[in-house]
């Protein structure tokens, strides 16, 4: 059985003119709503083998809170880039090649991507995944490699 713990960013800071999208940082309120669903997280899935996150800053800077609450070590972290702006078939191929020695993931990624995926994995219609929010899905699956969308596992959603 796999765990597959999906994270949208925390609240990120207003963007302001001439600021790229993906420069944007954590809002003093993502930080602590990052820290405090972290926090909850580790109460419900004690434990994590794989950090994946996106490379934008707020993506960053919310993995790396997610980390510090599970004593996870940050030069662990994996940041992928192909995840900023990613449509679901990027994240399902970075999904597919995990290594089946991790059983508990969690990947922190953007909206509309992260949402959409939650809820096709939840079989209900998440209209909206706000900031900081997460689900957790355990798939009947021993290897990665056979992730599919259609899968319907239990789920356990939580919000900031």
């Amino acid at each position: 059985m796999k765990t597959l713990i999906l994270m949208r960013h925390a609240k990120a800071e207003t963007i302001e003119l001439g600021m790229r999208d993906f420069d944007r940082k954590l809002a003093e309120k993502g930080k602590v709503d990052a820290d405090a669903i972290a926090k909850l997280l580790k109460k419900k899935i004690p434990a994590i083998d794989l950090l994946i996150t996106s490379l934008a800053k707020r993506t960053y800077k919310t993995a790396k809170i997610v980390a510090e609450n599970y004593a996870y070590d940050k030069a662990d972290i994996v940041p992928l880039s192909e995840l900023y702006e990613a449509a679901v078939d990027e994240y399902l191929k970075v999904i597919r090649n995990i290594d089946d020695s991790k059983n508990t993931v969690i990947i922190v990624g953007h909206n509309p991507t992260i949402g959409a995926m939650s809820s096709i994995l939840s079989g209900s219609k998440i209209l909206n995944f706000k900031p900081g929010a997460v689900a957790a899905f355990n798939l009947s699956i021993d290897t990665w490699k056979l992730f599919k969308l259609a899968e319907m596992p239990t789920v356990t959603s939580l919000h900031p």
